[in-house]
């Protein structure tokens, strides 16, 4: 290994080492004796002052802005989980023993079952999920009316259509006009007299 190799490797260890004594003062690194996983304590039943089981955790409340433990939900009654209502009891009334496998309640399984159900709020969309205004996204703003576009039998945009919104009918030519009497015009393009009919030239 050369003088610069072994430079750039001792200024790479020095700043792994300067990296890991800053991160071990931002992390915890053990997890002590009066501590408790979340798992430990979701799932867990809990029990009356006398001992009946009332329901298992679910889920637990935290407080916003202090970041302290507000209540445990417990599902009650129903079958095997289905037909349960959730009740949220205050983790101040909460005894944990055992690393959360025994947690009592200050309440009865009566008590429990007469208990309003808790009622949940909606998580806030966070900033960037918000829908935009389809006005203001020329993306998502309506397609052209097909119908307001120019004719196909008016290329050049320039004929007005009728107020009432109609279509001006195709204007034939004069003389491809068949005559009222079913003759057939001239090659010409002349019209026979009236009262006279136009006989077909004999076959030779």
């Amino acid at each position: 290994m050369g003088t610069t190799d072994m430079a750039t490797t001792s200024t790479e260890d020095a700043d792994d080492a300067a990296a890991a004594a800053s991160a071990a003062d931002k992390v915890e690194v053990q997890q002590a004796a009066n501590e408790w996983r979340v798992d430990w304590i979701t799932g867990t039943n809990v029990t009356s002052p006398d001992g009946e089981n009332i329901g298992s955790i679910s889920d637990l409340i935290v407080d916003g802005d202090t970041g302290e433990m507000k209540a445990a939900i417990v599902g009650v009654g129903g079958f095997l989980g289905i037909g349960q209502k959730q009740i949220a009891l205050p983790w101040t009334d909460l005894t944990v023993n055992s690393d959360a496998q025994e947690i009592t309640s200050s309440l009865t399984r009566e008590e429990a079952d007469a208990a309003p159900e808790y009622v949940f709020r909606d998580q806030e969309a966070a900033a960037g999920d918000m829908m935009t205004d389809p006005a203001a996204d020329p993306a998502m703003a309506p397609a052209a009316d097909p119908m307001a576009t120019t004719p196909t039998n008016d290329p050049a945009g320039m004929t007005d259509a009728p107020a009432d919104g109609a279509m001006p009918a195709e204007t034939m030519p004069a003389d491809t006009m068949a005559p009222a009497d079913g003759t057939m015009a001239p090659a010409d393009g002349t019209m026979p007299a009236e009262g006279t009919t136009t006989e077909p030239a004999p076959a030779n």
